[in-house]
């Protein structure tokens, strides 16, 4: 009884605090000059879509347009580990990709077997056979999109490739072919926009 009495004056005193505040029931709509308003009631909302407008972290794979390398953004969620960002550009572009002309060299579908990085931030990229059957100027591009692409992880700085476990020969960009760690200096004049080399 004693609680249900404590109750009641509690609601008896929220009630007399709501009148002493002028709130009541009106017949009509009445409105209230800007200036008697509290500021922070007239100004608008942060929504839901502007809190959440700042993208998405991203990861950079690299294909190919007019034989050029074009830095494309995948999610990071699909990309955070070096592995899964070489995966993300083994299967080469998406269709809304593909309806912008952008293509990849990496066209015999190879396996990636495995990936390790060194205390030098060397990447050892192992692939399965099929990446060596690609030729020509194609061959290039595939290995520039392979390197560049792994360069621009965190953490890696150059690149080794071999297939099925033997070290490979890959082109530069010149085509001189080469066993030593590649890096992204080897292939910068394929990015899209950079200056051309200068004849020897």
């Amino acid at each position: 009884v004693k609680r249900a009495c404590m109750l009641m004056c509690g609601l008896v005193m929220a009630a007399g605090m709501l009148a002493g505040c002028g709130v009541g029931s009106q017949p009509h709509a009445v409105v209230i000059p800007s200036d008697a308003v509290p500021s922070g009631l007239l100004e608008p909302a942060e929504s839901p879509s502007a809190s959440s407008s700042v993208e998405a972290p991203t990861s950079t794979i690299y294909l190919v347009d007019n034989d050029s390398l074009i830095a494309v953004h995948r999610p990071r969620t699909q990309t955070a580990t070096l592995r899964g960002l070489l995966q993300s550009l083994l299967q080469g572009p998406t269709d809304d990709e593909s309806s912008t002309g952008l293509s990849t060299a990496i066209n015999t579908s190879p396996t990636l077997n495995k990936v390790t990085v060194d205390a030098n931030e060397m990447a050892t990229i192992d692939l399965s056979a099929s990446f060596g059957d690609i030729r020509g100027p194609e061959q290039v591009l595939a290995t520039a999109q392979l390197v560049m692409t792994a360069v621009s992880f965190p953490g890696v700085t150059s690149v080794q490739i071999s297939l099925d476990g033997t070290l490979a020969s890959v082109p530069l960009a010149d085509g001189t072919l080469a066993t030593e760690p590649l890096r992204a200096s080897d292939y910068a004049s394929l990015l899209a926009g950079s200056s051309p080399s200068p004849a020897a």
